[in-house]
């Protein structure tokens, strides 16, 4: 199983539309482990930082002191991003119907395990390093961004079988819903 997740993993990158081609066909894929591991290693990062001392770079928009903020995180961080995992396959899901969408929820939920999640692992790998220069964070933070979007509008018509423009659309609230709790939340 683990060994199929990792494959499935690598093409959510490399062949994300015959992915969720096959995923939509009724392949089994268990993303749930790709969501898990993003969280367990966000939660050992918050722990780290707490324990050496660091306080968020940006200011944080939710109000803690600063010196508990990643301990706190840590303990939020596992059901934030399953909640807004729903939250986000919920939206792409709804958006599509006005365009003729009818796919199943937990299919696309499955892609979107994919599709939301795996592009995030490139920004933890910046992320461990906090002597990052600004421009290559914002180029990874960047590259991530596009393949969340690309891959979600692959996924989208997958599922719901709407048309380019819709899904991509549908991708981009989906994102900005997603990106305006990460941001508030995450640091």
């Amino acid at each position: 199983m683990l060994k199929q997740v990792f494959f499935d993993f690598l093409r959510s990158y490399y062949a994300p539309k015959t992915l969720y081609s096959e995923i939509a066909a009724g392949s089994r894929a268990d993303s749930w482990l790709c969501v898990l591991l993003y969280c367990l290693i966000y939660v050992a990062g918050s722990i780290w930082l707490f324990l050496n001392g660091f306080t968020p770079f940006v200011e944080p928009w939710i109000v803690l002191p600063g010196e508990i903020y990643y301990l706190v995180q840590s303990f939020y961080i596992i059901p934030l991003t399953f909640l807004m995992w729903i939250l986000g396959t919920g939206v792409l899901h709804v958006l599509s119907w006005p365009f003729g969408g009818r796919g199943r929820f937990k299919v696309l939920f499955v892609m979107t395990g994919y599709s939301l999640w795996a592009p995030w692992y490139l920004l933890i790998i910046v992320d461990c390093i906090h002597a990052t220069p600004e421009w290559l964070y914002n180029t990874v933070l960047g590259t991530s961004i596009v393949l969340i979007l690309i891959g979600t509008t692959l996924a989208v018509r997958a599922e719901e079988k709407t048309g380019m423009m819709p899904a991509v659309l549908a991708s981009i609230i989906t994102f900005a819903s997603i990106g305006a709790i990460l941001f508030t939340y995450i640091r």
